[in-house]
This record gives structure tokens, C-alpha cells and sequence, in this order.
């Protein structure tokens, strides 16, 4: 009997674990997409400023602006990359969060049956 509490009680902390993980990871994901606003924000006043200075300035904020679409882009490969990792750790976790349910409930069968 205690063997079906300590296995119920291993996969509870199994699930706050991959729980915990899986908040971290959207964490990250809205720092990326912080990060990503940001650039895009820049990259917008960059190109306003570009249009309406003399070519001196127009071409040093053409190179900034160059060096901060590449930064987005790097940016917005990252925050998509952390999506489908997302995606995936979800997807892994609702097969973990089941599969834990489903031994649960065995256990609790088990339980039952030892009680009765």
C-alpha cells in the first residue's frame, strides 16, 4: 500500500517538475517576443529617421537599419524556434500529464481494492 502512495506522490512532484518547465519556457518565449517587438519598434524609427535626414545621416541610419533587420530576423527565427520547442515541450507534457493520469487512476484502483 505504501508502494501505491510513493509511487502517486512521485508522479504529482513528475508532473509540478514538468509544470514548472513549461512556465520557465513561456517565460523565455515572452522575453524573445519582448525582444522582438523592440527590434521592430526600432527598426520602424530607424527607417523614419532615414527618410527624412540628409544622405550623410540617411546612409549611417541605412546601415543601422540594416544591422537591426538582421537582428530582427535572427530575433524572429529565435522567438519561432522557441514557438515549435514550445509546441513540442506542450505536446510532450499533456502525453506526460496523461500518462500520469492514467496511473493514477490505476493506483487508485489498486487502492480501492486493497480496501475492500
Amino acid at each position: 500500500m505504501q508502494f501505491l502512495q510513493d509511487a502517486a506522490d512521485r508522479l504529482e512532484e513528475d508532473k509540478q517538475e514538468l509544470e514548472a518547465y513549461a512556465a520557465e519556457q513561456a517565460e523565455t518565449l515572452q522575453q524573445l517576443t519582448d525582444a522582438n517587438n523592440a527590434l521592430s519598434a526600432r527598426t520602424l524609427t530607424l527607417a523614419e529617421e532615414a527618410a527624412s535626414g540628409p544622405d550623410k545621416v540617411r546612409k549611417q541610419l541605412e546601415i543601422q537599419l540594416a544591422e537591426c533587420r538582421n537582428q530582427l530576423v535572427a530575433a524572429e527565427t529565435e522567438v519561432n524556434a522557441m514557438r515549435m520547442s514550445e509546441q513540442s515541450q506542450r505536446l510532450a507534457l499533456m502525453n506526460e500529464l496523461n500518462t500520469v493520469q492514467t496511473e493514477n487512476d490505476w493506483l487508485r484502483d489498486q487502492l480501492r481494492g486493497l480496501k475492500r
